[in-house]
């Protein structure tokens, strides 16, 4: 079944509305990594068992009317099945989700939703293959970042659908749209949280320093950087320079991956699908090298 998705949103008269800190994380929740971390490169390579098994999802879908799985796991299933090249980012998507998703599979019941949506995303043999091919990725570095110790990457993306789950929504996605962004952009801006950092949503870290912040606004010719081309009109970016030195490590080694907000945002009521499972589709298949 398709899950809700919700828009998110601040008040800018809310004191507590807005995001407190950017958070140094290992998986960031928009699954982009630092623009200096970035690799891009697809793999086709998985098992032939993972293709019949997303083809086999596919018909015991068809045979219940196309009513389990999402529309992200419905375009997986077809990626997988015809053999498409997947971008080391849709590779660790499709591991996080099998992660998950193991628990629901039921080999002896074929109608059960678990069952069906874990063989669209290739069940038990495109788990095993995500997590050996995930070990083989390395971090790429630039040199010249190197002496300036520079991390760059997307704060938040607009439009672009995050998977959460929590006891009182159950399974859902949540949004942010480009005035959204504005907003909290400009409160943090105001409220000068340029140098609030923390660690995996936790502890408070020193000497990570706001280098610079932005929109991108098509209009006024402010584009995405390289490795985000897919970013849409509003989403925001930032550059920290990292004084510390077992900070900067920790960038290098990857113990860092990228950036997420933390704060306060308001649920809007579940909003129009439609728009929003075309835009996630053609994210899709950009992330896959299309």
């Amino acid at each position: 079944m398709d899950l809700p998705i919700y828009k998110l949103t601040i008040s800018e008269d809310d004191l507590e509305s807005g995001v407190e800190f950017i958070s140094l994380v290992d998986k960031p929740a928009i699954e982009k990594d630092f623009m200096l971390f970035n690799k891009f490169e697809s793999f086709n390579d998985y098992p032939e068992s993972a293709k019949s098994n997303a083809e086999r999802g596919i018909k015991l879908n068809d045979e219940l009317g196309n009513k389990c799985a999402t529309q992200v796991g419905k375009v997986r299933a077809q990626q997988i099945a015809n053999g498409e090249p997947l971008s080391e980012e849709t590779i660790k998507r499709t591991y996080s989700y099998l992660s998950r998703a193991k628990e629901y599979y039921n080999p002896n019941d074929s109608e059960a939703c678990g069952t069906i949506s874990y063989l669209l995303w290739g069940g038990e043999e495109m788990l095993g293959w995500c997590e050996r091919k995930m070990s083989t990725f390395k971090k790429t570095f630039a040199i010249q970042n190197e002496e300036k110790r520079i991390i760059s990457g997307a704060a938040m993306l607009a439009d672009l659908p995050i998977y959460r789950r929590d006891d009182s929504r159950g399974e859902y996605y949540v949004v942010f749209d480009k005035e959204t962004i504005y907003k909290i952009a400009k409160k943090w801006a105001k409220n000068n949280k340029y140098n609030s950092v923390n660690v995996d949503h936790d502890k408070a870290i020193d000497g990570c320093v706001l280098f610079e912040s932005y929109l991108l606004d098509f209009e006024r010719g402010i584009m995405p950087p390289k490795g985000f081309d897919d970013a849409k009109d509003g989403s925001w970016f930032v550059s920290y320079f990292i004084e510390d030195d077992a900070n900067w490590q920790k960038c290098k080694d990857g113990t860092w991956n990228g950036f997420s907000v933390e704060g306060f945002f308001d649920f809007v009521e579940p909003i129009e699908e439609d728009k929003i499972l075309e835009d996630l589709k053609s994210l899709l298949s950009k992330w896959n090298g299309k």
